[in-house]
């Protein structure tokens, strides 16, 4: 008989402790889907934003989309990896010795003109 009584004690602990699991889970989703809704207004801000330095630059400077193109590429490869996106990497100055990012193709600290196989 004592079995079947502390059973249930602990089984509405159980209960109560999943009842609490799963309130935060729900206040988590919540948090993300307010998260994603300002990060895709964010980034269509950015969109407009980029399009309209774009159209502006095409107008100065009488660029067109196939230049845009090809220094996209360029961009894109100096990671050495063709994926349509620029992903960082360390890269070592061969001068100063110092860490710089990859998306620069210059020595942050010294200044050091990078060639395109130290970039990637």
């Amino acid at each position: 008989m004592m079995g079947m009584w502390m059973a249930g004690l602990t089984g509405g602990e159980d209960e109560r402790r999943q009842q609490q699991q799963q309130a935060a889970m729900g206040l988590n989703v919540a948090e993300l889907r307010t998260e994603l809704r300002e990060m895709r207004g964010q980034i269509g801000k950015l969109a407009l934003m980029n399009q309209a330095l774009w159209e502006l630059l095409c107008q100065r400077f009488q660029l067109t989309d196939d230049d845009l193109a090809k220094i996209a590429q360029e961009i894109d490869l100096r990671d050495g990896v063709a994926d349509g996106k620029m992903t960082e990497t360390a890269v070592r100055c061969p001068q100063c010795g110092r860490i710089s990012n990859s998306r620069h193709w210059k020595c942050l600290y010294c200044g050091l003109q990078f060639e395109k196989p130290a970039m990637g």
